[in-house]
């Protein structure tokens, strides 16, 4: 135990700048900028454009009140979130003593073992991975297992009264309703916990009283979040995106969704993704103990050790099916079925010494494969660690830390001196590609439409694009930034034209391209792939044939040419 405190403490030493100093990507930034929206007496759905449900937003609304915009809070919030998220999960197993208090399981040591292998895992993966909801949400749907394992020992025993019995399934509904607004994937998960817990209870009247009180506290939830959307104005243009828009945006999913992708989804996951080897067959015995306990009469206290097992190992499968199935196949999806694989193997520690003895020797060979692989651990990566500490997150270091080299933070940079000079205000920049939505709270200032995923959504909702056209033809938009490498310019042929400042296209650009938004407009600064736009005259029309890169594509053809 002493050796896993001390590797967990020089873990946390070596990664903890590091993991400050990363680059948001995309997806924070733009519910930082529906937060400011919403803070400044904007409307949700009307200004910005999204698809998913506001949950995300309101957490950022409440970490910017309180917090500030840098991007030090939010991943300082990150980094408590997923610690939380680490102890939860380590406090998981039960002890072979059957002892419940808290005091015994810290002493547990699988406690820092689960701990250390959860943030080592999270600290790996690439900062596409980081502040998203799927890892956000585990927090309020991990406090809501936890309180479903107690709650099925009080459905089990006849001591608790049913109004606090009634009043703790409140409760817990309550957190399953705020991670469902979060994203309502988690109903998966949910549902078959409870489901487990109801099997297991085998008391049906008091198992009502229980699921009653699950429903009506997410439904509480549910409508305290619809009487806000309300309230707001929001109400209609929520609507209209749950039931127009959509259906394409989950169609597009599924359609997106392919062996090759999911392949190098896995390579980027390794050697994390080979615990699942191992996690899916414990989850399928933790159940058929399960099932073996329902066999026989019932008892008056149900094993800890089953209940504990089968609760985690059906919100375990529940999590890899919904994000297998129903979510688009990207990295973070995928991200907190890992960590729950190690909650889940701690779960099933065999008690056997042999067997035990056996079980470590893979855990050490895990160990030292993930040291030589896993960024986390990486002297390259560790070599900037004093730079973080000195500098902070510049953009050399951002450019340094980032795994998706999207966007360039070094050829960025002057792209942003620039605009600054250019004394933009509020609705006079576009930015066409999805990874310079930096660029917005770089500059301080509003996108010039409601669609700040530009390219993106014109490619998604392309039935859509006279709608997105006429939004930027009516704007105060004054310049345009692109970028030729989002825009499937190989690294290469923008290489090939120079890194420095110009003010033309490098001569390998697409001529076919050049009647297109935005290069239709003048060019007045180029910084290697980012290209800055003055609007003059007609736009031309918005390519929705065009397919950018997909991010490993993208990562993979940067590599190949050494960034």
């Amino acid at each position: 135990m002493r050796t896993t405190v001390l590797a967990l403490a020089a873990l946390l030493v070596a990664n903890l700048p590091l993991m400050i100093c990363m680059p948001l990507t995309a997806d924070p930034v733009l519910y930082d900028l529906q937060a400011k929206t919403a803070l400044t007496r904007g409307v949700l759905y009307r200004d910005v454009v999204e698809p998913n449900l506001p949950g995300i937003v309101w957490v950022h609304m409440g970490i910017r009140s309180l917090l500030g915009w840098s991007t030090y809070a939010l991943r300082g919030v990150d980094l408590v979130i997923v610690s939380t998220i680490a102890l939860l999960l380590a406090c998981w197993p039960v002890r072979r003593d059957a002892s419940s208090d808290w005091q015994s399981r810290l002493s547990d040591a699988r406690v820092p073992a689960v701990i250390l292998f959860v943030l080592w895992c999270y600290f790996s993966m690439s900062e596409w991975t980081h502040c998203q909801r799927d890892i956000w949400l585990m927090l309020p749907a991990l406090s809501a297992l936890w309180l479903r394992r107690r709650q099925t020992l009080r459905v089990a025993g006849p001591e608790t009264p049913a109004p606090r019995l009634l009043a703790w399934s409140l409760l817990e509904g309550a957190l399953w309703g705020a991670a469902f607004w979060i994203k309502p994937f988690v109903a998966i998960p949910a549902t078959a916990a409870i489901l487990v817990s109801t099997l297991l209870a085998r008391r049906w009247g008091r198992s009502l009283v229980d699921l009653t009180g699950v429903l009506c506290g997410g439904a509480m939830i549910g409508l305290a979040g619809t009487a806000w959307l309300m309230q707001s104005g929001a109400w209609p243009w929520f609507w209209e995106m749950a039931t127009e828009w959509n259906p394409t945006y989950f169609e597009l999913g599924r359609e997106r969704w392919t062996a090759e992708r999911y392949l190098s989804l896995n390579r980027r996951f390794y050697p994390w993704c080979l615990l699942h080897l191992v996690a899916i067959p414990v989850a399928l015995h933790s159940l058929w103990l399960v099932g073996q306990t329902l066999r026989q009469p019932r008892q008056e206290e149900i094993d800890r050790q089953t209940l504990a097992g089968g609760l985690l190992a059906a919100a375990y499968l529940g999590w890899l099916f919904q994000a297998h199935f129903l979510q688009h196949l990207f990295d973070y999806a995928h991200v907190p079925g890992t960590l729950l694989t190690i909650a889940l193997i701690a779960t099933a520690w065999p008690a056997r010494v042999d067997v035990a003895r056996l079980a470590r020797a893979g855990v050490v060979a895990f160990a030292l494969l993930a040291l030589v692989i896993s960024p986390a651990t990486s002297p390259e990566r560790l070599a900037w660690w004093g730079r973080c500490l000195t500098e902070g997150s510049t953009p050399e270091v951002r450019t340094a830390l980032q795994r998706v080299p999207l966007p360039n933070w070094q050829e960025l940079q002057p792209v942003v001196e620039f605009l600054k000079e250019q004394d933009l205000q509020d609705g006079e920049l576009t930015a066409y590609n999805v990874f310079l939505i930096h660029l917005y709270p770089e500059l301080g200032i509003r996108p010039s439409t409601r669609y700040a995923f530009l390219d993106v959504l014109t490619r998604i909702f392309s039935d859509r694009s006279e709608l997105i056209h006429e939004a930027l033809r009516e704007s105060k938009q004054r310049f345009i930034v692109s970028s030729l490498l989002e825009n499937g310019m190989h690294p290469d042929d923008i290489e090939a034209a120079g890194d420095g400042i110009a003010t033309t296209l490098p001569p390998a650009f697409p001529e076919e391209r050049r009647h297109e938004f935005p290069y239709t407009q003048p060019i007045v600064f180029r910084s290697g792939q980012y290209v800055v736009h003055r609007v003059e005259g007609p736009l031309g029309p918005l390519n929705t044939d065009f397919h950018p890169l997909e991010r490993d594509q993208l990562e993979e053809r940067v590599v190949q040419v050494g960034r």
